[in-house]
């Protein structure tokens, strides 16, 4: 357990310094810092003499009529009750989760095809120690991304004469760990298959059925599309990150904050229990493709 818990340590630092002089995780940072700005200053010209319309900025109009259509009219004016931060805060953070989640799960499987990971495995490593690296290494940019973007909206708040609700603070929390539970199915997913490709399109099709089930669940709520609210879809969100992140924040709302702290943890244990399956995954099938 020492020998691993060393060669863990070992790779993350390595894999820590080539994402830090790799140009990639800053193009992507760039991208939601950008994002930020344009809905941050977008939001600013919504607010007229009557309070908020969206309809009189083009690209909140198109936003507002798509979640509404989505999730329904509820959520919508939920999510903009604050300003526009919260929403601001998934959209900017997004390019961010994409590029570290699919990075590491492309590869975790080229890796493994060309025969890299095997031969890290003759050593004091295994395939265990490889994986927890590459997680330790995903969790600690996230944070310094949510950092980061936490202070950028801050700025963005006082040019704007804004506040940052106390909303966005619980779902600034949660993000890292939902991020977590996100980067355990990334791991997973390589541990699957043979190759980076493979690996990639089973990640993003299992979030895409996650997203749809949250979807659905929504808009049972709001009254659409009740069909969406079969068995399978209420077998699916048991293992969905979006539904623990879901169900700590709404009990954050009514400030139940022994329950909004559960549902972390929650989605700690489902990560844990991922990348258990991971560790099982790699010990039947090895680490050649």
């Amino acid at each position: 357990m020492n020998q691993r818990i060393h060669a863990t340590a070992v790779i993350a630092r390595r894999r820590i310094l080539e994402t830090v002089i790799a140009p990639g995780y800053y193009v992507a940072l760039t991208i939601g810092l950008v994002l930020a700005h344009l809905l941050v200053a977008g939001f600013v010209r919504t607010v007229d003499s009557s309070g908020i319309d969206l309809s009189l900025v083009p690209a909140y109009d198109l936003i507002g009529r798509s979640l509404a259509g989505a999730f329904g009219s509820t959520f919508t004016a939920k999510l903009f009750a604050e300003g526009p931060f919260l929403f601001t805060l998934y959209a900017a953070f997004l390019p961010v989760l994409l590029y570290l989640a699919v990075s590491t799960v492309f590869r975790f499987g080229l890796e493994k095809k060309v025969g890299a990971l095997e031969l890290l495995t003759y050593g004091p490593a295994d395939a265990t120690a490889y994986f927890l690296a590459a997680l330790i290494k995903d969790l600690l940019m996230t944070a310094v991304s949510l950092a980061v973007l936490l202070a950028f909206l801050l700025a963005a708040a006082g040019l704007n004469n804004l506040v940052l609700g106390a909303s966005f603070f619980h779902n600034l929390a949660i993000l890292w760990f939902v991020a977590g539970a996100i980067y355990g199915y990334g791991i997973l997913a390589a541990s699957l298959t043979d190759n980076s490709a493979s690996a990639v399109a089973l990640f993003l099709g299992v979030f895409l059925v996650f997203a749809v089930v949250m979807i659905g669940s929504f808009a049972v709520i709001e009254g659409y599309a009740r069909n969406l609210a079969s068995v399978f879809t209420w077998a699916i969100k048991w293992i969905s990150p979006l539904f623990y992140w879901d169900l700590a924040l709404r009990f954050a709302e009514v400030g139940n904050w022994g329950m909004y702290l559960a549902g972390a943890v929650l989605l700690a244990v489902l990560a844990a229990v991922v990348l258990a399956l991971s560790h099982l995954t790699m010990k039947v099938r090895g680490v050649r493709p």
